[in-house]
């Protein structure tokens, strides 16, 4: 009787320890830098898994699970919504300074140059690249890496395993982050957006007072030196930006994290 026990007990903690590598796990597809393609799948596993392996002991074990397959396989499946929209928050700011980048290339003519992201495995401008870049060394310089895996460990804590799911505090957060994405890049790319601006207004006048200056020969290298002047110029404010930004984004990520509780 007490072997049975014992196995049963053993399963139990097996099951709950499964749930917790599914969670995080499903963060790590979705969240900066962990989630770059560049990273082999089974150093995310193994990253995983060890992580996995060392917030388990602190989190709560009194977890009723159903006894059954399909509702243990609905448990799964809540488990990967909550760690991809987890991971998804984390990103999205990332996103938006990727996004800005790509205004700047569009003002600059660099909107055919681009060149392969290797998180997200699609085309992305240069300066946005560039910016995506810089966005990840300014994370890892004020310890965003730690603040994630907290942020981890504390999902466990704020959302038991079990009481997941997707409220509609959760979808109209998530929505004002996707809206606030593009505002955030539109901020960013402000200042060599505007340059850029009086630049072809001014190239306009150049073209109307004097016919014979081919002014598509003269714009587009011009465009191009006024466009990494700008972003030079503004390099200091973009970091001070993008440094207060990735601050701030932990708010919305437990937000989202408690907005995810029953």
């Amino acid at each position: 009787m007490k072997e049975f026990d014992l196995f049963n007990l053993a399963l139990l903690e097996l099951q709950i320890f499964l749930l917790v590598f599914i969670r995080v796990s499903s963060i790590f597809l979705t969240a900066p830098i962990i989630g770059s393609r560049n990273i082999p799948v089974f150093a995310k596993i193994g990253t995983a898994f060890l992580v996995s392996f060392i917030i388990y002991p602190v989190i709560e074990h009194n977890i009723k699970l159903p006894a059954d397959i399909i509702g243990y396989g609905i448990y799964i499946f809540k488990q990967i919504i909550a760690g991809v929209i987890i991971g998804f928050t984390a990103y999205l700011i990332f996103a938006a300074i990727q996004l800005s980048g790509q205004i700047i290339d569009l003002q600059m003519g660099f909107g055919i140059v681009n060149v392969i992201d290797p998180l997200s495995n699609m085309q992305v401008s240069i300066i946005g690249q560039f910016q995506f870049v810089l966005g990840i060394l300014i994370f890892l310089i004020i310890n965003g890496h730690h603040y994630l895996f907290q942020a981890i460990t504390d999902s466990f804590k704020f959302v038991p395993i079990g009481s997941e799911a997707i409220t509609q505090a959760t979808a109209n957060k998530l929505s004002d982050l996707f809206y606030n994405m593009f505002i955030v890049a539109f901020k960013i790319a402000g200042p060599a957006t505007v340059a850029l601006f009086l630049t072809n207004v001014t190239l306009g006048f150049i073209a109307r007072t004097i016919p014979q200056m081919n002014v598509f020969i003269v714009g587009l290298p011009l465009n191009i030196f006024i466009g990494i002047a700008a972003v030079l110029v503004s390099l200091p404010i973009i970091v001070n930006l993008f440094e207060t930004l990735l601050n701030t984004m932990w708010e919305d990520i437990y937000f989202v994290i408690k907005s995810l509780r029953v």
